[in-house]
């Protein structure tokens, strides 16, 4: 029996098989981005992203037969769902990047404006 699972190993892949492993590493990495992204680590989540969209690429350039057509979808349904999670994560830390950034140009205005205030006092 334990030959017969060695031998199923040694054979290549389908492109069935290929196209199933590609979706299911494609949801990993859309996985991992979040976690990373729960951290803040925006420079991780780029990494991956471009990893992810060179496996979206090839594995949409391949046909898909109709049998896998529902897996197909249930994985894309799932990737979707995964985007908009990142995207809402996105948009939450851009709006704190930019809420930080108006605080330090009000912060840099004030600064300028007390060492202006001290020059006229000289």
């Amino acid at each position: 029996m334990q030959e017969q699972v060695v031998s199923d190993q040694e054979q290549p892949l389908s492109d069935q098989a290929r196209q199933c492993r590609r979706l299911a590493n494609v949801l990993t990495l859309t996985k991992q981005m979040l976690v990373h992204a729960d951290k803040g680590e925006w420079e991780n989540v780029t990494e991956l992203e471009l990893e992810r969209r060179d496996d979206l690429s090839t594995c949409f350039a391949e046909s898909t037969s109709i049998a896998d057509s529902v897996l197909i979808a249930e994985a894309i349904a799932a990737l979707l769902h995964l985007n908009e999670e990142l995207m809402a994560k996105l948009k939450t830390a851009r709006e704190v990047v930019m809420a930080q950034g108006i605080e330090y140009s009000r912060n840099l205005s004030a600064v300028g404006n007390y060492k202006a205030i001290e020059i006229d006092r000289s």
